[in-house]
């Protein structure tokens, strides 16, 4: 069996990524109705694959958490349903971290502090209750920082060189 790879996808517009990622989002059903792929692809961090199926993405677009008074990026991710309970999701956020916080030091005037997702996976329920979620050794955890209107947990996962105006 191949193995799993990720692969960098941040900023590159990498036309093969794009279209394999349209391909997923399409065959999910992923993707609100009003929402064109294709801008949805332009935000795309990091890809999966499996041999030469991609079996995974992450997209992160940048914006301003107000209530924390800075910009994050923010992270969304989709396992395709076969190739979950892998730990991809994980890996995948990790990656995608990883690819900002370089991206953000690289970066300085953009002013990007940290990653955050909103959680809305159920299969997160177990571990809404822990206010900072434990990722990797080594790095600070998923803190939770508000709620969304809907109720939703918004998690912040601050970068080591961040500080704060």
């Amino acid at each position: 069996m191949a193995a799993i790879s990720i692969v960098d996808a941040w900023q590159r517009n990498d036309a093969r990524i794009a279209a394999d990622a349209i391909d997923l989002w399409k065959r999910l059903d992923a993707l609100p109705a009003n929402l064109d792929p294709a801008v949805r692809a332009k935000e795309l961090c990091a890809a999966a694959y499996l041999g030469r199926e991609l079996i995974g993405v992450s997209t992160m677009v940048l914006e301003t958490l107000p209530q924390l008074r800075c910009r994050l990026g923010f992270f969304r991710c989709l396992v395709a349903p076969e190739h979950r309970q892998q730990g991809l999701a994980r890996k995948l956020g990790i990656h995608s971290r990883a690819l900002l916080a370089q991206w953000s030091e690289d970066n300085p005037r953009e002013k990007v502090l940290g990653m955050a997702t909103i959680v809305e996976s159920p299969a997160l329920d177990a571990f809404s209750k822990i206010p900072i979620w434990p990722v990797a050794p080594g790095l600070n955890g998923l803190a939770l920082v508000g709620y969304t209107s809907a109720g939703r947990q918004i998690r912040v996962w601050w970068f080591e060189h961040a500080r704060l105006d």
